[in-house]
């Protein structure tokens, strides 16, 4: 059976490398050119024909392996399957073509998105695997509608450096292939194997500098083939097992998706509530996409692209360990996947953490709006308790699977949902400037939720005794689902607040703007954490331009420390290096009363090396 692999996975590859080589000739007869230009990293035009080899190459191969009897015709992405991916591949293949050709529309492109789906259902209807078996057919396929539109434009995004989109999708294409050989269906692992080589094939002419690209074709291609492969291949696994599926197939691809969809959002409201005429909506394409922030820090194309399909495959092993060892490793997977996200928020979402930080800070400020943000807040609560109280019913009957009291659970939802809703009332958390929320603020927000809880249980406890533990059940999941969905968005303004603080201060990238005042502050003390917290608290644009590198201070006991993030440097002995290192121009002195020494030394720190002297006072005085 391995050596059987091996011969598909270098007839595919030869396919491919012959198909794709034809291309670089057909490509520019075929008007497949993409020109240079202001959002394009290349700098002379190249045919954009490599997914069209990849559609031929896979489509030869697998009718080779049908002629000679390879392929089943009951395996779960055999022949039926087959069928319904060639047809409405085809469909995205039309549009891809014309768009690289002349350009569509993107309601047509959106379209297309939606066709090619619905034609591949309509011929292989399939069952998510979220839903339960007995829901009618056509939930099933919105669902698996949303899932391949998602990932067709997942893949179209990222596609924006050389052998980075082909190099994800061949990760995701030898991870499932694996997925599906451990599981044993052997004819799900061989068509992955018929896909993986033929991308293999392309990422030849694609690395940099690559010789030809994929074109839309070649990117919706792709991420149509994972959405349609990824369910049949796997199988039908618990509900964690369909959880975690989508970050192995696209982790990548759906972070940048999330991300920009979280960026174009919140700079379009951000545009919105300032008053600024605004030109361009949230689907407007922009160069803040993954691979645009890591080239310009530094990277070159194949660095970046090394580097995300590394992390690529670090998501893919942290996802298929519990689908392949069982639930036991799953906390290994969680850990794995929280250092993962933090690492990310940090290093990554730089850009969305400024943008959502400066939407807060004028939501709360503008008065007449006030009156919206609590009827918008109080909504939000609304829907996260009928979430949380329809997902405890989820949970605890297994996807109403096990046998229960169906207006028993309706009652249960609405009940919750009422006390819940209720309890914020009471505690007025509609109001509250939650940028400025205390420990007390939170704690008194759960404990309104708990007194919730707790009297939802009693009510259906006296009311249903027979059902008594599993209202329990119910109720603590309930609870935590809820008090989590309400209380983690407003301790995330805190959050949000300090990672945007640590964003626009930390050290420059290279290739941003080098036009910024890079100050110290003097004195690691209360009013030196005041005056971060004023930072943290004020509009983006309030000091435009400076950014602080850091605390001085005289003690020998505090260098090297770090206060809110930010590292103790030194003393004032340190500033001449600072200087010459990263152009300090200035700096902030935060201490009440400096003595003469201190300000002597400041003076002459200030003459020698041209730089400004800032004084930040936080003082109560009567008029």
């Amino acid at each position: 059976m391995i050596f059987e692999f091996i011969i598909v996975i270098a007839l595919s590859l030869a396919v491919s490398l012959i198909l794709n080589r034809v291309m670089l000739n057909l490509g520019p007869r075929l008007g497949l050119m993409d020109e240079p230009g202001a959002r394009r990293i290349h700098v002379k035009p190249i045919p954009r024909a490599g997914g069209i080899a990849i559609w031929l190459t896979f489509l030869l191969v697998t009718a080779g392996i049908l002629i000679t009897g390879g392929l089943g015709k009951s395996g779960t992405l055999s022949i039926p399957w087959l069928n319904a991916f060639a047809a409405g591949s085809a469909v995205l293949m039309v549009a891809g073509f014309l768009d690289d050709r002349s350009g569509l529309s993107p309601l047509v492109k959106l379209g297309a998105h939606l066709l090619a789906p619905t034609v591949f259902f309509f011929f292989h209807p399939v069952q998510t695997g979220i839903l339960p078996a007995s829901w009618p057919i056509g939930y099933h396929y919105l669902l698996f509608m949303g899932w391949a539109v998602l990932l067709i434009n997942a893949f179209n995004l990222i596609d924006g450096l050389d052998g980075l989109c082909g190099g994800l999708a061949a990760v995701s294409t030898f991870a499932l292939a694996g997925l599906a050989l451990t599981n044993g269906r052997t004819d799900s692992a061989l068509l992955l194997l018929v896909m993986g080589g033929a991308i293999l094939g392309f990422l030849k002419y694609n690395l940099s500098p690559a010789r030809i690209f994929l074109g839309d074709a070649g990117s919706m291609l792709l991420g149509f083939f994972l959405a349609t492969a990824a369910t049949d291949a796997v199988g039908r696994k618990a509900v964690m097992g369909v959880i975690l599926l989508p970050i192995a197939v696209a982790g990548i691809p759906l972070l940048d998706v999330l991300l920009a969809i979280w960026r174009r959002s919140m700079r379009h409201l951000v545009r919105q509530m300032s008053g600024e005429k605004i030109n361009a909506g949230i689907f407007t394409a922009d160069s803040d996409h993954l691979h645009h922030r890591l080239l310009g820090s530094g990277g070159s194309q194949r660095k970046v692209a090394r580097l995300l399909q590394g992390l690529a495959i670090v998501l893919a092993v942290l996802a298929f360990l519990p689908l392949v060892l069982g639930d036991q490793v799953m906390g290994l997977s969680l850990v794995g996947f929280m250092i993962v996200a933090l690492l990310g928020i940090r290093n990554l979402a730089r850009v969305e953490i400024e943008h959502t930080g400066r939407m807060i800070h004028l939501a709360i400020k503008l008065p007449g709006r006030r009156r919206r943000v609590a009827a918008a807040l109080f909504i939000y609560d609304l829907v996260v308790l009928v979430a949380a109280g329809f997902t405890g019913v989820m949970i605890e009957t297994n996807r109403l699977i096990r046998e229960t009291h169906l207006e028993y659970l309706v009652r249960f939802v609405v009940v919750f949902t009422v006390l819940g809703s209720v309890a914020t009332l009471i505690v007025q958390v509609h109001h509250r400037l939650w940028v400025r929320a205390t420990i007390r603020d939170v704690v008194s927000l759960q404990l309104w939720l708990l007194a919730a809880a707790v009297g939802t249980f009693t009510l259906f406890s006296l009311t249903f005794a027979n059902l008594e533990w599993s209202v329990l059940r119910l109720t603590v999941i309930s609870y935590v689902l809820g008090c989590a969905g309400i209380c983690f968005p407003r301790v995330m303004l805190d959050i949000l607040r300090e990672f945007g603080l640590d964003a626009r201060h930390r050290k420059s990238r290279q290739g941003e703007s080098v036009s910024q005042w890079p100050v110290v502050v003097l004195g690691a003390g209360d009013l030196g954490t005041l005056f971060l917290d004023h930072l943290k608290s004020s509009a983006h644009d309030f000091y435009p331009g400076m950014r602080v590198l850091g605390f001085i201070d005289e003690s020998k006991a505090l260098q090297g420390r770090r206060l809110r993030s930010f590292r103790i440097l030194g003393g004032l002995s340190i500033v001449p290096e600072l200087v010459g290192e990263e152009g300090l121009k200035g700096i902030v002195v935060a201490i009440r009363r400096p003595d003469e020494k201190v300000l002597e030394a400041l003076d002459a720190l200030a003459d020698a090396h041209s730089l400004k002297i800032y004084r930040w006072k936080a003082e109560l005085e009567e008029k």
